[in-house]
């Protein structure tokens, strides 16, 4: 057996728990993504009706679309929901650049496994 075979298999396993945690982690970003959305839909709906309808808001979509904005910013629901899509989306990079140093880990210790054969 090659003297790296360990570390070998040790880095596969490695790279299968990132990647596990790379799809959780894209799974759970969705969600928080639809949430955020939903959120989102829910305070613009609040505004718009306490308002007495889109016109009552504002006269143009964009004079609507900045209103919106500050009441969205102003929401402690939407920027916790914000929050979490942002943190979510972090930790997903984050996963995603170990799954990448293991990769590559992975590729130099196979080619010095090749580079020692007869």
């Amino acid at each position: 057996m090659h003297p790296l075979y360990d570390e070998a298999n040790e880095v596969v396993e490695k790279l299968r728990a990132a990647r596990l945690e790379v799809a959780h982690l894209s799974a759970e970003l969705a969600r928080a993504e639809y949430d955020l959305r939903v959120t989102q839909a829910r305070v613009e709906r609040k505004w718009i009706k306490k308002a007495g309808g889109e016109k009552a808001l504002a006269p143009t979509a964009e004079d609507r679309a900045r209103i919106l904005l500050v009441a969205l910013d102003a929401d402690e629901e939407y920027r916790a929901a914000l929050e979490r899509r942002d943190t979510l989306a972090l930790r997903l990079e984050e996963a995603r650049v170990e799954a990448d140093a293991l990769r590559n880990r992975l590729s130099v210790i196979l080619a010095a496994m090749r580079a020692n054969e007869p």
